[in-house]
């Protein structure tokens, strides 16, 4: 169903206008409007004359916010997605720097905010314990998935049999033995709620990694603790207990602005 119409203040800027268009056709029911919106549906949202909302929507048709079907309905473009996802990105580096610091200073080791690249897992994002021994700044670069906390944290939700073909190809090919050995651990990750990887990507580093979520409970982003095993092994259920305070708490704010947000700690 379109959303009940608005109540607008009298006086909006064009901008404000733009927005309340674009609320309206996001808002729509898909399966009541399968075909996008008429004219005189968005002008009955947002309580515009149809003559007006048209030459609004004709100029969102030509900034490529909107697309038009057939049908003359319109829908939001892939454009605006493409650039929602880009501006997400960025909100989601800048709204997770200080939850990774209160991370690092109540484990008071370094963490880390990673998200896929080409099937990869990039460190986007990491805070320093300021030890003097301690894992090392591994921004912009990248490591195999099966390598690390945070892959298995980004890897949760997949399909058992994707994450299988995922480590049994490419130039960092695990074994099948090795690869039924991973996804045992990705499965008791999910158990647990974070992942665990003891010594996989050196022999002396322990890390902790958990999934981060966006408003639609899809996995954006992991976040992960990584130290000397001889420090972070005693103190694996504690560690993990900050983590996925964390998580919820950047996860919350990732939301902070979704009026539709499911409850972190329910995903």
């Amino acid at each position: 169903m379109v959303p009940e119409q608005k109540q607008n203040p009298p006086a909006r800027s064009g901008a404000s206008r733009v927005m309340a268009i674009l609320d309206a056709m996001a808002s729509a029911d898909p399966v009541g409007f399968p075909d996008g919106l008429s004219v005189a549906d968005v002008a009955r949202v947002v309580g515009r004359e149809k003559s007006v909302v048209s030459r609004q929507l004709k100029s969102l048709l030509e900034t490529g916010m909107v697309a038009r079907r057939p049908s003359g309905r319109y829908e939001l473009s892939w454009r605006l997605f493409a650039l929602a996802v880009r501006a997400g990105d960025q909100r989601l580096t800048k709204l997770a720097a200080p939850q990774l610091l209160r991370l690092t200073e109540t484990v008071r080791e370094r963490t880390y905010l990673s998200v896929f690249s080409d099937g990869e897992v990039l460190t986007v994002l990491s805070e320093g314990s300021r030890r003097s021994i301690e894992a090392v700044n591994w921004v912009g670069r990248t490591i195999p998935v099966h390598r690390s906390s945070s892959g298995m944290a980004l890897l949760m939700d997949y399909e058992d049999e994707h994450i299988l073909d995922m480590v049994r190809r490419g130039p960092d090919a695990v074994s099948d033995r090795e690869a039924g050995e991973f996804l045992a651990r990705v499965e008791e990750s999910r158990r647990r709620g974070y992942t665990v990887a003891n010594r996989v990507f050196d022999p002396e580093l322990f890390g902790i990694g958990a999934p981060v979520r966006d408003f639609t409970g899809r996995i954006k982003a992991a976040v992960n603790i990584s130290g000397p095993a001889f420090r972070i092994e005693p103190h694996v259920q504690a560690f993990g207990g900050h983590l996925l305070s964390a998580v919820r708490a950047l996860q919350t704010s990732l939301c902070s602005d979704v009026r539709s947000c499911a409850d972190p700690s329910d995903l």
